[in-house]
């Protein structure tokens, strides 16, 4: 795989984890599906997310003169990154108070 193109699927494997919690996860705190498959999926699409921001953080800073897309790509990673991190602390809180 090149890896110029992880960025980008870590940035689209991102989008589509938090697609999916926000669907799995209602209003009230009740869930679709059981919390260890929750929780896994935020750590994976967080691991995902990362990786992808500091690869592309690499080739942003090796390749000659700026490239806004993989800069854009790269920002989504990192902020999709905090987003699932913050949603899977979200869960464990969850999980503590039921317990």
């Amino acid at each position: 795989m090149n890896k110029a193109a992880f960025p980008i699927i870590a940035l689209f494997i991102g989008i589509f984890i938090q697609i999916v919690l926000e669907i799995a996860i209602s209003e009230n705190g009740e869930t679709a599906m059981p919390l260890l498959t929750l929780l896994l999926m935020t750590e994976f699409g967080m691991i995902v997310c990362i990786v992808g921001a500091i690869m592309g953080g690499k080739l942003l800073l090796n390749k000659p003169g700026f490239d806004i897309k993989l800069a854009l790509t790269v920002a989504g990673c990192a902020a999709l990154a905090i987003m699932l991190g913050i949603e899977g602390l979200d869960l464990w809180n969850y999980v503590n108070s039921i317990g």
